[in-house]
């Protein structure tokens, strides 16, 4: 009787199936019927979870109309999942299990997370996740003082989320038709939303390399 022989894959491999999980799997529940407010088709759902995971921003549909809060949820969920990375999700996941991680996932994250050293691989996916709640988090309550006041308390905290979660991640969504221009002479919105941009495109690495 024959032995199945493993499949080994290398790194880059690995990441980019990774990647292609999130896209398919943000894909079919993009397409479940509590996700959206109009009928959309599997292109719209593919190429929207596509462009979150991404971070892309494009879209071919509008995000605020078509998609439900749920549906909407889920593309923060992908924004946020291919913002800080795949690997970096599977480095806590594999931490929270047991202490330390394999060579050879160490190998993995650290290509995925451009490290030289596999030492700070750990101190780096950590810091990455943590940075990032952090900063997303500030944007929120900044945004939240323009948000509340226009929308509500419950609609204000939800948009000022969304628009801090997608702007740090450089992703580009917006669940307003005409995206931000209603606010463009809001200077507090503007100048948040875009140094969100500006900390989020530095990262982490940068921030580490710029404090030292």
């Amino acid at each position: 009787m024959n032995k199945i022989k493993p499949i080994h894959l290398n790194p880059p491999t690995i990441l980019a199936l990774g990647f292609l999980s999130f896209i398919v799997f943000g894909t079919f529940l993009l397409k479940l019927p509590v996700a959206h407010n109009i009928e959309i088709t599997w292109l719209q759902a593919l190429f929207t979870a596509t462009s979150a995971v991404t971070v892309t921003g494009l879209s071919v549909i509008d995000t605020g109309t078509a998609f439900s809060h749920f549906g909407q949820f889920i593309i923060l969920c992908l924004i946020q999942l291919g913002g800080l990375g795949f690997m970096t999700f599977a480095i806590l996941a594999a931490l929270s299990l047991s202490p330390k991680i394999g060579l050879k996932q160490q190998i993995m994250a650290q290509d995925s997370l451009d490290q030289t050293s596999l030492s700070k691989v750990t101190f780096v996916a950590k810091g990455v996740v943590i940075y990032s709640i952090i900063f997303e988090l500030i944007g929120a309550i900044i945004l939240s003082f323009c948000f509340i006041p226009e929308f509500g308390i419950v609609k204000g905290i939800y948009t000022s989320i969304f628009f801090s979660i997608s702007a740090f991640n450089n992703a580009g969504f917006s669940i307003f038709p005409d995206s931000l221009m209603s606010f463009q002479s809001n200077y507090l919105i503007c100048i948040s939303i875009s140094f969100l941009y500006i900390l989020g495109g530095l990262g982490f690495i940068v921030l580490m390399d710029i404090k030292k």
